[in-house]
């Protein structure tokens, strides 16, 4: 049996993180007939608990739940056939019951062309709470959904929430595995603990005891090692063969270059040799945007030479203090910003329908809206704009 469904929580309680949005959710489904909104939207990366979180509340509260992938169904006609006919189906026995709209970010834009305003339309209607899941809920084409939705996002778990879970199912099925194992096992799955649970289940098959050395048959290599003697080698050493330094670790040039950018201002204690290096890395830089631009790949050789020769020949002298090097935070970042912008932008478009205003000028002027929506519960309300829609102003 896969252990993904084997281990699947029963109750709330069961899923791990993100405490305080999973009994929003619980609310919003038991106090359906209360709610200001008739859908929610769930968001979170994969692999944070969507789906499972609301099965878990189903299996606790005996409610029916019936899901529906959207990306399955797609166009206007396939969304009010299947989706149509569940809202107007009355629950067996009684229960209670859940809509569960998987993937609904897969729907495209043209392909599924009304896709997108059929799901508003039977939301509108709907006797049951309807949930719909989405890895991004700030997707443009999502627009209208959020409009009508109340929105929640499920947070990223952190690697010592997975491997909690991971040591709960190694005790369970009776396997010895050392914590730093299992540890690994969390980092490496990047939050998603559906990919930390199939990759447990795929080492330890056929075994009572799991080591390191297993997660070699999952084609890992351990890259954070390969990483370090790659830096080490560029950073401290003055040597022809940096060259070949970045040629056998598991990772491209592309996440490589994050890397060394990241950790070189701490390494080069020296303001020249930093400003050589710097100067090096942006033309690794360029060349690796002509790449991109006009796909010629050949250029990769100059991409390398300037990541490791360039940044390794311009220092005066060689380093051999130790250095725990880091990973690069501008993705994160850069994660972070998009989503604060797509919350932005989603409230823009409610003040802008609700005022009769552009979405441009409603945008531009959140900075002085956000004080009276946050003090005005009476504007709030006549904007229709709730405590999740603020959430994208802090």
């Amino acid at each position: 049996m896969i252990w993904t469904n084997k281990y699947a929580p029963k109750t709330l309680k069961d899923v791990k993180g993100n405490t305080d949005s999973l009994l929003e959710l619980e609310d919003f489904i038991l106090n359906y007939k209360s709610q200001k909104k008739k859908s929610l939207l769930l968001h979170g990366l994969p692999g944070v608990g969507k789906t499972s979180s609301v099965y878990a509340i189903a299996k606790e509260h005996n409610l029916e739940i019936l899901e529906i992938n959207a990306s399955d169904i797609r166009n206007k006609d396939g969304i009010n056939a299947v989706l149509g006919n569940s809202v107007n189906q009355a629950s067996l026995f009684n229960r209670g019951k859940i809509i569960l709209v998987d993937e609904v970010d897969g729907l495209s834009g043209t392909k599924d062309r009304g896709g997108v305003p059929a799901i508003v339309a039977i939301v509108a209607k709907s006797p049951f709470p309807i949930i719909l899941t989405a890895n991004d809920a700030y997707l443009k084409k999502l627009s209208p959904i959020r409009k009508k939705s109340k929105v929640i996002e499920l947070l990223k778990l952190s690697y010592i929430e997975i491997f909690e879970v991971l040591k709960n199912i190694c005790s369970k099925e009776e396997i010895i595995a050392k914590d730093s194992t299992l540890k690994k096992i969390s980092m490496i799955s990047s939050g998603d603990l559906r990919s930390a649970i199939n990759d447990l289940q795929t080492i330890a098959s056929g075994k009572t005891e799991l080591n390191v050395d297993d997660l070699e048959l999952l084609g890992y290599r351990e890259r954070k090692e390969e990483i370090d003697t790659a830096l080490n080698l560029i950073f401290k050493s003055k040597s022809e063969q940096v060259i070949y330094a970045l040629n056998d670790i598991n990772m491209n040039l592309d996440e490589s270059l994050l890397w060394i950018e990241e950790n070189l201002p701490s390494v080069y204690a020296d303001s020249k040799d930093l400003e050589l290096a710097f100067e090096s890395i942006s033309l690794a830089d360029v060349f690796r945007g002509r790449i991109r631009r006009m796909q010629h790949w050949r250029f990769l050789v100059y991409q390398n030479y300037f990541m490791t020769a360039g940044v390794s020949f311009v220092k005066e002298n060689k380093s051999n203090t130790f250095h725990n090097y880091k990973r690069s935070s501008r993705i994160l970042k850069l994660w972070i910003a998009k989503m604060k912008y797509g919350k932005k932008r989603a409230l823009a478009e409610k003040i802008a329908e609700e005022s009769h205003i552009s979405k441009k000028r409603a945008f531009e002027s959140l900075g002085y809206l956000k004080y009276a929506l946050k003090n005005d519960v009476e504007l709030r309300n006549e904007l229709e704009i709730d405590d999740d829609d603020l959430k994208g102003l802090v």
